[in-house]
Formats: structure tokens, sequence, C-alpha cells
């Protein structure tokens, strides 16, 4: 987990499980602010994180830091990261150096990646199963916004630089049509502000077996029930305090707006130049090759 993110999520029940007097009895020494909802016992070879066939995550966010975008239209926002996309652009650690720029009728652009074969850049590559507003609570007497966010794996900090450049084109400060042009392109694209990890939580972690072509564990429902239930106890309204009392989302929107809203940052004739330089990019490589600007 990132530092400041949160974990909920009940652990599995596939063979011999603990009883509810059991858990019970261990919740009773444990500090209120942590709870076990279950155990179960596993295969010999089961490592749970080489095992891990998915992961979903929730973002608790203030309705308010949406700025005048209404919250049906930030969901659409969010959207766009669903599917497959190279996430480069998304997270620390994967742009490539040495890659240059490149040229188009005398307009250039910073490279990222290697723009000559797609399998170079399958590292990039990353796969978000769900990406929008699951659902809003009232904590504090203000309405928050629960994000979820499901995928297969994710990069250093993507969640947190998805929600970053979510809000950014929430204030107007970068073009909607450029978040597409992000996730398709090799070039070297800086949209995405990094937002506080004081929001991210760990939502729940799936196995499922491909050998077997079904779940290597399952999720009783009265684990989803009592983790659910704790969420909404104590992690929202703990969350919520914690970005009320450290400001650190203000402090993020505050940043936000200096450094994408002011001339340190691309201007409409950028964003113009980038979008005759990616179509240029397009235009010079095989159909289907390696990307597309659809």
């Amino acid at each position: 987990r990132e530092p400041g993110e949160r974990g909920a999520g009940p652990p599995p029940q596939p063979r011999l499980a603990l009883t509810a007097a059991a858990v019970a009895e261990i919740n009773s020494h444990l500090p209120p602010e942590v709870r076990l909802f279950g155990g179960c016992t596993v295969r010999k070879s089961f490592h749970c994180r080489e095992c891990a066939s998915s992961r979903s995550y929730e973002y608790l966010l203030p309705a308010s830091a949406l700025g005048g975008m209404g919250v049906a239209e930030f969901d659409a926002v969010l959207s766009t990261f669903e599917g497959s996309h190279k996430v480069h652009n998304f997270c620390s650690g994967l742009r490539g150096k040495g890659w240059g720029c490149w040229e188009h009728d005398g307009e250039s652009w910073p490279l990222a990646l290697d723009p000559s074969r797609r399998q170079g850049a399958a590292f990039a590559y990353r796969s978000v199963l769900f990406c929008g507003v699951h659902r809003s609570v009232v904590l504090r007497g203000q309405e928050h916004l629960v994000l979820r966010i499901a995928g297969v794996s994710f990069m250093l900090h993507q969640i947190r630089h998805m929600i970053g450049t979510a809000l950014a084109i929430a204030h107007g400060l970068v073009p909607r049509d450029t978040l597409a042009l992000a996730l398709r392109s090799p070039l070297q694209v800086d949209i995405s502000p990094l937002a506080p990890g004081a929001g991210l939580l760990l939502d729940e972690i799936r196995w499922f077996d491909l050998g077997k072509r079904a779940e290597d564990l399952a999720f009783p429902p009265s684990a989803h029930a009592a983790a659910e239930a704790f969420k909404e106890a104590s992690l929202y309204p703990h969350i919520a305090e914690r970005l009320a009392s450290e400001e650190s989302l203000e402090r993020f929107l505050g940043r936000m707006r200096d450094s994408f809203g002011g001339a340190k940052h691309y201007s409409a004739a950028d964003y113009a130049r980038l979008r005759r330089v990616n179509a240029g990019l397009a235009e010079a490589t095989l159909p289907g090759h390696f990307l597309d600007t659809s």
C-alpha cells in the first residue's frame, strides 16, 4: 500500500474457516480501529500477492473538490481510464530516457516510450476494469464521493495520478481530450498531478485461478457485510477527518491551480501543438501497430 493508504476487505473462506465465535474472540483483543472479518486455510503454494488476480480501491473525495463540474460529468471523465492503456503518463517510474522528441511539420514533442515497437512498450500497459463514482456518503455534514477503481494491477502512485488528472480536468486546467491522447500516445504528457494519499483505500483483493477457471478464494457474504459496516462506521469518518484536519486536499488543489493554471505549464498553443504532433506520429505508424488517435 502507498503511504497514507488504508485497507478494508474481507478475507476469503474457501475451506476450513474461523468460526464466528473465534473471530469475535480475536476482535475482543484488538483496538476498535483494527478488525478481523474472518480467516481460512489456503493451499500450500498460495501466495497472496503473486496469486492476486485483481484489486479494487476506493478514493474518498469531498464533492466540493469538483469545482464547477457535475458528478455525472466527473464520472464520465474517470471512465476514460477503463480498458488497457499505456500508463506512463499516470504513474512513477515507467518513462524511458533517451527517446528524444518526435518531429512533425517543423514541430516537436518529447517522447517517453519507444514509438517504433509496440512490444517494446508492453511494460507500460495496465488494465483498468472499472473507474468511476461508486456512490456518495455524508460525512461531517458534507457530501463525499466514493470513487471506485478496479484493475488487474497498478503501478506506483497510478491511482493518485488518475484522480489528480480527473480533478485537473474538472477545474478546467487540462482539456478533456488530452486524457485519451495521453493514454494512447508514447509522448510525454504532463497532466497528472499527484492527489493526496489520505483519501485512498484498498477495498478488496480477488484471487481467480486461471487454471481452474474458478475463484481460488471466495468471499463469504457475512465478511463483505462486516467490512462495509466497518468502512461506514470507522474508515470513512477517519479519512474525512484527516482530509479536513490536515487540509491536504485544499493544499493539493491550490498547488494544482498554481502549477497547471499559470505560465509554468502548457498553454492552449502547446495543447494544439501536442495534438498535431500526435496526429503526425499516428500517421507515421503502421495501422494497428502501435497507437491510434480515436
